[in-house]
């Protein structure tokens, strides 16, 4: 029997709902602000060509091509690059962090945002990375930290076996605070950090949580590792709070800036 992909073609990802989910969950207040904030350790990119790694949708790539860079956005799923088609100063690309399809030296920076956790050789992909930038060239990685991940539900217990269990389902579920030490193994500089926390008080509305946890819930269902009826009364928890005005969703998001030497 054949695996399904992580995040090729045929998985999960490569999909209209995973699409029309990141589009949303990464539109929201609280998430804008943060990848605001990461795009500036890159500094000016006027005129820069970016490589945009693990692109999704194409959110970053349009945000870096608003500033001025030449974007190439590269994903491994086919429906992701669909929606990143067309986006103004982007060209989209087939293929995979582990094995970039692009010559050494093509680019003057690179991003490298929400993937770096679901790719098992982390320090491979990153020496990828600095085989296809020019000397001196900027990679910015961000990821999360889903240990520091809490839930405000009044079951303090069950909030951890469900931080436990998502932990359990990604290769570096510490990915974001690992960054600096991949980036050095490397061979790249570390320059600058941004820790941002990513804070949510509503469970179910128009925000990150409520956009992304079903998906998360249907993948622990797959998995089996928590019962259905401890994440049915997680829901419940979650609503019961939001509507009571006490829910909170805190995890930690790291972004980190790496120079090659010139």
């Amino acid at each position: 029997m054949t695996a399904t992909p992580a995040h090729g073609a045929g998985s999960t990802w490569d999909t209209a709902e995973a699409v029309d989910r990141i589009l949303k969950a990464y539109a929201t207040s609280d998430v804008v602000a943060i990848r605001q904030a990461q795009i500036n350790l890159l500094g000016s990119i006027e005129g820069a060509a970016v490589l945009d790694v693990g692109c999704g949708p194409g959110v970053f790539a349009r945000d870096l091509a608003a500033r001025g860079a030449r974007v190439t956005a590269m994903d491994s799923a086919p429906a992701m690059l669909d929606a990143a088609a067309g986006i103004p100063g982007v060209e989209t690309a087939v293929g995979d962090a582990s094995a970039l399809p692009f010559p050494d030296d093509s680019f003057d920076a690179a991003v490298l945002v929400q993937v770096i956790e679901y790719v098992p050789d982390a320090v491979g992909a990153l020496r990828e990375i600095a085989r296809v930038l020019r000397p001196g060239g900027r990679v910015l990685v961000g990821d999360t930290d889903w240990g520091t991940a809490s839930w405000g539900i009044g079951d303090a217990e069950l909030a951890d076996r469900i931080k436990q269990a998502w932990c359990a389902t990604k290769p570096h579920f510490d990915a974001g605070r690992r960054i600096p030490e991949w980036l050095a193994a490397a061979g790249f500089h570390v320059a600058a950090w941004d820790p941002r926390v990513l804070a949510n008080a509503d469970a179910c509305g128009d925000t990150f949580h409520g956009h992304t946890w079903k998906t998360y819930r249907r993948a622990l269902e797959r998995l089996g590792s928590v019962p259905v009826d401890d994440l049915d009364r997680f829901d419940r928890l979650c609503a019961e709070a939001t509507a009571a005005g006490t829910f909170t969703f805190c995890v930690l998001r790291h972004a980190w800036l790496g120079r090659l030497p010139q």
